[in-house]
């Protein structure tokens, strides 16, 4: 009897994105297929301007592809309104950003409720996770304070916080480390670690730096708008 693997969490096939630019048009995607599958950890790699964000972007639903198909959760997400794509990424979709992106007039406490209350979530339950999210991330005893009164490192455990609160099933993790020192770094790439793996999460991680890269169960690289999937050396 045969088994079927799971489907992916996520496909892309011939997925091609392009800008309009001073009167010219310019692609920077050229026919992208690539598949995600579930508790999957994958890392993308490429030079600046490759096209890694414009990915994460039409993945994520924030953008649309040019042309080709996004599938998500099963969904031919590229042929979903506008309005279903926000849903959906509110709903099942986890996004860290290399600039934390909190809110400023917001205290940490509210950044993190924030998801729950627009995914519509915003319970006892929701209460209960986002405090022992706090807690893992160290920052319970400052949930009162506003972002400024943070250090970069303490606003980007927020903010990885913050992407798992409402519990999605795919985390985006844009360049995560890219506005970090070291240590704060290997913190935050350590936390991603501790808090997806355990609950079997789908991670897509867009980063130039080789400790985090050292996370993927697959690395792969964009270059000139293609997928390239690199080969680990033996023992890797």
């Amino acid at each position: 009897m045969s088994h079927r693997s799971p489907a992916p969490i996520a496909r892309l096939e011939a997925v091609r994105k392009s800008y309009a630019e001073a009167g010219t048009t310019r692609e920077v995607l050229h026919g992208i297929d690539l598949e995600l599958a579930r508790a999957e950890f994958a890392v993308l790699v490429g030079r600046s301007g490759s096209g890694k964000s414009s990915l994460i972007h039409v993945l994520s639903g924030i953008d649309s592809a040019s042309s080709g198909r996004v599938e998500l959760f099963g969904e031919d997400f590229s042929a979903a309104s506008e309005e279903r794509r926000t849903r959906v990424r509110r709903e099942r979709i986890g996004l860290v950003f290399q600039f934390f992106n909190l809110l400023p007039t917001l205290s940490i406490e509210e950044n993190l409720l924030l998801p729950l209350e627009l995914k519509g979530t915003l319970d006892e339950r929701g209460r209960a996770r986002a405090a022992s999210l706090l807690e893992a991330v160290g920052l319970s005893a400052q949930r009162h304070k506003f972002p400024e009164r943070l250090s970069g490192g303490e606003q980007q455990r927020v903010a990885v916080a913050r992407a798992l609160v409402h519990d999605p099933d795919l985390v985006l993790a844009d360049e995560p480390t890219g506005n970090l020192d070291e240590e704060n770094a290997r913190a935050v790439l350590e936390l991603l670690t501790k808090l997806l793996r355990p609950s079997g999460k789908t991670l897509l991680m867009v980063t130039h730096s080789a400790a985090a890269a050292e996370l993927g169960d697959r690395v792969l690289e964009l270059r000139d708008g293609r997928i390239f999937e690199r080969q680990r050396s033996a023992g890797a």
